[in-house]
């Protein structure tokens, strides 16, 4: 019997400009019938990056939004968003956030399900970039179950038994099969399975993947950071292997990014635009193509008091007393100021720009950069380096690879400074803060350490870290339907 998904009932963001945006916009049936084609599978590819960066995923709730207000790096007093800061996550104007996260992210997962099971009948005979499409399925269903690991269950360092036995679904069967929850060790385990067989599969970015790239490259096999590539794989691997605290594994994985050479900083004085709304062509390992690029949010959250405001000490994680000349260009390039009605607010441009009411959030995407956001950026690989060989008592090489970020941000290296001090794992953390704020990190950083909380706002109390703090809540309607 033919399998039957249902592709996307959204706008799509796309526009018409080659293969990667003529997706038909309409919502459509489609079958087996669409994996008989190699634009047929393409298609249903792009499906789920368009999945993947709506409001309900990375496109809001997954990046700007849920992380980062529960690191504290925005304050909110609108509506039901202070709740979400306390971390009282039981009520339910705050579960409708969570509950959109949880069945948007399986829908997505669905989607690629149904790719990988219709591949899985074809081979290289087939496609001409087979071993591409298989790749991008692997490593995206892989990803995606790895984000939901980090939002709804317990640390792997948790000492609640019951709780890391049942953390979520791993669905790898497109049907209407109830899959049983897997632990937090078989979750890791399946997903650093697929992130490898994903990172065979895209052996072919050695050569598909230019070191400059310039933001016009057209077709399947052209935009290849817009795709889950070969060094998103290896980059993932490394991000989960940290997260699970292997750190000599991870350490394997951020040294092949690194020595690919196929990324680089951003030069100091470009980090005011690198990133604002569009992929860096420097320093993203991978991003996603979004042509609204978070607008409605960032600019409501800009505009109206209390949707997302940053915190009134943010500009104290950058306080840097160094010689003369030197600075961290992060402070004065990714933050700026707004007039809200008379009364300026520092905002946080980093991936959105300068914000006026006429301000346009939408360009071609020929012509330039991509519009768009990182999903992962070269710098994260330097600090997973630095925190690795401190962990080995390799003080020195820790140095040289936080030196490496430090340096491109604009302050005086460690090593030159006076007098000489070992980095500790408090350094690599407080430059992990820095260099992530909006970019929906941070909060993971926090949970993985099970560090305190400290609240924004005029309370300022600090919240212990817990399971309690650190674990949302699963939506009442997945365990009502449920049997056991």
């Amino acid at each position: 019997m033919k399998k039957i998904i249902i592709l996307l009932c959204i706008p799509f963001f796309f526009l018409r400009c080659d293969s990667f945006l003529d997706v038909n916009p309409d919502s459509e049936v489609v079958n087996d019938d669409m994996f008989n084609s190699a634009s047929g599978v393409e298609d249903a590819l792009y499906g789920v990056y368009m999945t993947m960066v709506t409001k309900d995923m990375y496109g809001r709730l997954m990046s700007t939004t849920i992380p980062e207000i529960l690191a504290q790096n925005f304050t909110s007093t609108y509506q039901y968003l202070p709740y979400l800061g306390r971390f009282e996550y039981e009520r339910s104007e705050t579960r409708n956030m969570y509950k959109n996260i949880w069945k948007t992210s399986y829908l997505a997962i669905s989607y690629l399900n149904n790719i990988i099971n219709n591949l899985e009948s074809k081979s290289e005979k087939d496609f001409r970039h087979y071993n591409l499409y298989m790749g991008e399925a692997l490593g995206l269903r892989a990803v995606i179950h790895f984000d939901l690991l980090r939002f709804f269950a317990v640390h792997v360092t948790s000492t609640d038994e019951v709780a890391k036995a049942r953390a979520i679904p791993y669905v790898t069967e497109y049907d209407f099969k109830v899959t049983p929850y897997s632990s937090v060790e078989e979750i890791y385990s399946k997903v650093i399975a697929e992130l490898k067989r994903a990172e065979a599969y895209l052996s072919e970015d050695e050569v598909l993947m230019p070191a400059e790239r310039v933001g016009n490259e057209k077709g399947f096999t052209g935009a290849r950071v817009l795709h889950f590539n070969l060094y998103g794989a290896q980059a993932t691997l490394a991000r989960v292997y940290w997260m699970k605290g292997d750190l000599d594994s991870a350490r394997i994985y951020a040294d092949k990014v690194i020595r690919s050479n196929k990324f680089r900083f951003a030069s100091k004085t470009s980090l005011n635009t690198f990133m604002q709304k569009t992929v860096s062509m420097e320093e993203t390992i991978w991003g996603l193509y979004n042509a609204e690029v978070y607008s409605d949010w960032l600019t409501q959250h800009v505009r109206r008091p209390g949707l997302g405001d940053l915190t009134t000490d943010f500009k104290s994680i950058y306080a840097y007393e160094g010689p003369t000349g030197k600075k961290d260009y992060r402070l004065d390039n990714w933050f700026g100021t707004y007039n809200r009605s008379g009364t300026p607010v520092d905002i946080l441009v980093k991936v959105m720009g300068n914000v006026s009411d006429t301000t346009s959030l939408t360009t071609s995407y020929n012509g330039g950069p991509y519009l768009g956001t990182s999903m992962i950026r070269i710098p994260e690989m330097y600090y997973i380096m630095s925190e690795a060989l401190l962990a080995t008592g390799n003080a020195e090489g820790a140095m040289e690879y936080l030196d490496a970020v430090v340096d491109a941000r604009g302050m005086e290296k460690f090593a030159d400074r006076t007098p000489l001090v070992d980095i500790t794992l408090s350094d690599i953390m407080a430059e992990r803060r820095k260099e992530f704020i909006g970019e929906g990190q941070w909060w993971f950083c926090l949970k993985r350490l099970n560090s305190p909380v400290k609240l924004s706002g005029a309370t300022g109390a600090t919240i212990p870290g817990s399971d309690k703090i650190y674990v949302l809540p699963l939506p009442v309607e997945e365990e009502d339907y449920r049997p056991e």
